[in-house]
């Protein structure tokens, strides 16, 4: 495994910067059209891809790099690749609501070894390298973070997004009783909740992308928690393909993570 503590430092400028010029642009009409998958795209999302492939393309030119927004790109043999989606929660960010992040992370050898997640609206960053901890700074003030050990099913708050199926939450909310929390959009965002310990629960229902958790994924790692497909099999980042998980994703703080594989495998059996 490789030290990448020296890259954390340029990523949390570049998301801090990009989360920035996020927010400026809330203040103007925003330009919207759909991409091919229909999914929503914005001026803002295409300025902070900018600003984030710029930046990592001028201070590591050695490196690839996969973005939402503008594909692959670098040197094919490159040992690490960033993978950045420069604003996750796009539906959320063009109503002004909560839910939106500048999200990066960074692979060697094919796994998350970096991670970063600015919450611009709620002036949260998130960040962690592999071996060095996660931390969240907010207020000025830089704090470890450490997800809780909480194992009562009826103390242990679920995060959803907002498109999460209303009989299934019904379903886990009677049995076993799992305690839902608002819902709302962005994996960046959620697993914040869980670092924080917020949450301690995070269900996914739906396959997202290699850039929606490779950042997210890195920092829970760094705060004790676990991320994985709902069969409870290892999020892996192959080259080639669509760069999408095959299964949607279970998060939690690891205390009960193989019981919540469990409840939703007999959910979709």
């Amino acid at each position: 495994m490789t030290d990448a503590s020296e890259f954390l430092g340029p990523a949390r400028d570049l998301a801090l910067a990009a989360g920035r010029r996020v927010l400026d642009l809330l203040k103007d009409p925003l330009v919207r059209s759909r991409k091919a998958d229909h999914s929503l795209v914005t001026n803002a999302d295409h300025a902070a891809n900018d600003i984030l492939r710029d930046g990592l393309r001028s201070r590591f030119p050695d490196h690839s790099l996969l973005s939402e927004e503008s594909g692959l790109e670098g040197p094919s043999d490159a040992a690490y690749r960033w993978l950045v989606d420069p604003l996750d929660g796009t539906r959320a960010y063009a109503r002004g609501e909560p839910g939106f992040s500048v999200m990066l992370g960074l692979l060697y050898g094919g796994r998350p070894v970096l991670g970063v997640v600015y919450d611009p609206l709620g002036d949260r960053l998130y960040e962690a390298s592999v071996g060095h901890g996660a931390f969240l700074t907010e207020g000025g003030r830089r704090s470890p973070l450490r997800v809780t050990e909480r194992r009562a099913w009826r103390e242990m708050p679920v995060i959803t997004s907002t498109g999460f199926p209303a009989p299934l939450r019904e379903r886990l909310a009677a049995d076993p009783g799992l305690k839902f929390l608002d819902p709302i959009n962005s994996v960046g965002i959620k697993v914040g909740y869980l670092v924080r310990g917020a949450a301690d629960l995070y269900l996914n229902h739906h396959p997202v992308h290699y850039w929606d958790t490779a950042g997210p994924l890195a920092i829970l790692e760094e705060a004790g928690g676990r991320m994985t497909q709902w069969d409870g099999s290892p999020l892996t980042y192959n080259e080639g393909g669509r760069h999408a998980h095959s299964q949607p994703t279970v998060a939690t703080n690891g205390v009960r993570h193989a019981d919540v594989v469990a409840l939703v495998r007999e959910e979709r059996e």
